[in-house]
Formats: structure tokens, C-alpha cells, sequence
């Protein structure tokens, strides 16, 4: 028996789930560091001219007034790299964040 060739045809059939996996960890670590990243820019947001601090992502705002709060709603999408993975997440895949404050108007 060749048991060299035997471990290369079991190589040859895990290596693409394992190439799967770490680009899906790659992928679910970017949506967890933007989360992340949407959490502290949350504390940056101007209620009156719904702006952000923030150059490094496209971020959208949605503000809903309710009385005197108003809930403001960070939202960023990605675009997944790995194959397959985009069905489950989504495309692009998007994570949001939000926060309800009292509004200075009111």
C-alpha cells in the first residue's frame, strides 16, 4: 500500500474546507471589528446635523424622533470575500448599531 498517496488525496479533499474556514473567520472578524468600530463612533454623532467623525467607512444615519429622544442608527455594510459565505451573511454583509438619546431640541 502507498500511504503517501493516501495522505495527498485526504490532504487534497480537507484543504479546500479548511481554506473555507479561515476566510470565514477573516470575514466575521471584519464584521466584528466594524461593529466595534460602529459602537465608539456612535458617541461622536451630532443629533442636529447628523454628522459622524468618521472618514474611514461609509456610515448611514437614521434618526427617529419619539417625543423628546430620538434613536440614531449607525449602519455600514462590507463586502464579503469568501465564497458561499455571502449567502448566509448576506450581500454586501451589514452590521449596525444604535442608540437612543434625549434630544437638545426638545
Amino acid at each position: 500500500m502507498n500511504k503517501k498517496g493516501q495522505a495527498l488525496v485526504e490532504f487534497v479533499l480537507v484543504l479546500p474546507v479548511l481554506i473555507f474556514l479561515l476566510l470565514a473567520f477573516i470575514d466575521i472578524a471584519r464584521l466584528m471589528i466594524m461593529k466595534n468600530h460602529l459602537e465608539s463612533v456612535l458617541n461622536t454623532v451630532n443629533v442636529e446635523t447628523n454628522e459622524v467623525k468618521d472618514k474611514e467607512y461609509q456610515i448611514q444615519i437614521n434618526k427617529k424622533n419619539d417625543g423628546d429622544k430620538v434613536e440614531i442608527e449607525l449602519k455600514s455594510c462590507l463586502e464579503v470575500t469568501t465564497p458561499g459565505l455571502n449567502k448566509i451573511l448576506g450581500d454586501p454583509a451589514c452590521v449596525s448599531t444604535s442608540k437612543i438619546m434625549k434630544d437638545k431640541e426638545g
